[in-house]
């Protein structure tokens, strides 16, 4: 009986369950039927062998219901290398950039009047996802306005079913063992604490590999001496970032 509820406890199993009841239920949209195919990896994975896919958005604000998606950057990480090769950089002509976006994000309207239909913009974002972990530095800014996307293009009212991993969380589980608190859990900062060189600062693209090799720094100190499992990463993430 205790192992039964140790399973349906899994966050792993979890997922599981879900992706296959999402499937079920939106199976005859092409799109998602493809994303949610690929069944997820399992807790003894071993992370270093894994696809994943670094993810960036720069938005309008922080309400995904009143304010819209800027630009998308993403980056593959293929056994534990960072394919800058396959990188991408999007703007969306749907978002609506102020005056103090532009100078934040150093985004005109003139970019976003040439970028990509939102709808196109999601269709490969869901495509570059498909089989892979997802990477995010504080990870909640992605998981909600990818929602919002989903929700107006797809009636879909509930998160995928997907792993993902974040550098903010992995960086304060880190420094919680060593009883440390960062007072600034910017990128830019936890990468000058660590002494990785500077890179251009709101820009999707540049963020994501930024974030990108966050991750392979803490996934060396992490994984150091120990068995190279999945389990060992998200458990970490899970304890702290919400919503996940």
């Amino acid at each position: 009986m205790m192992g039964l509820w140790r399973r349906w406890r899994d966050p792993f199993a979890a997922l599981e369950r879900r992706r296959l009841g999402m499937l079920a239920r939106h199976g005859d949209d092409p799109m998602l039927c493809s994303l949610l195919t690929p069944q997820l990896p399992t807790p003894a994975a071993d992370p270093w062998a894994l696809p994943m896919l670094v993810l960036d958005m720069e938005t309008s604000g922080l309400d995904p219901a009143r304010d819209r998606i800027l630009s998308l950057g993403w980056v593959p990480i293929i056994d534990g290398r960072l394919r800058l090769g396959e990188s991408c950089h999007h703007y969306l002509s749907t978002g609506r950039v102020g005056a103090a976006s532009a100078v934040i994000h150093h985004i005109t309207p003139q970019a976003l009047q040439g970028g990509l239909d939102e709808r196109d913009a999601l269709r490969l974002l869901l495509k570059a996802m498909t089989g892979r972990l997802l990477v995010a530095h504080g990870s909640a800014i992605e998981r909600r306005f990818l929602g919002a996307l989903l929700a107006r293009h797809h009636r879909i009212g509930e998160a995928l079913p997907l792993i993902w991993l974040d550098t903010l969380a992995l960086e304060r589980s880190l420094l919680c063992n060593r009883q440390l608190v960062l007072g600034d859990y910017r990128l830019s900062e936890i990468r000058k604490h660590r002494g990785l060189p500077p890179y251009l600062a709101h820009n999707a693209l540049a963020d994501a590999v930024a974030t990108g090799e966050l991750l392979l720094v803490q996934m060396k100190e992490i994984l150091a001496g120990q068995p190279k499992v999945l389990a060992s990463l998200y458990r970490r993430v899970r304890r702290h970032c919400n919503g996940l």
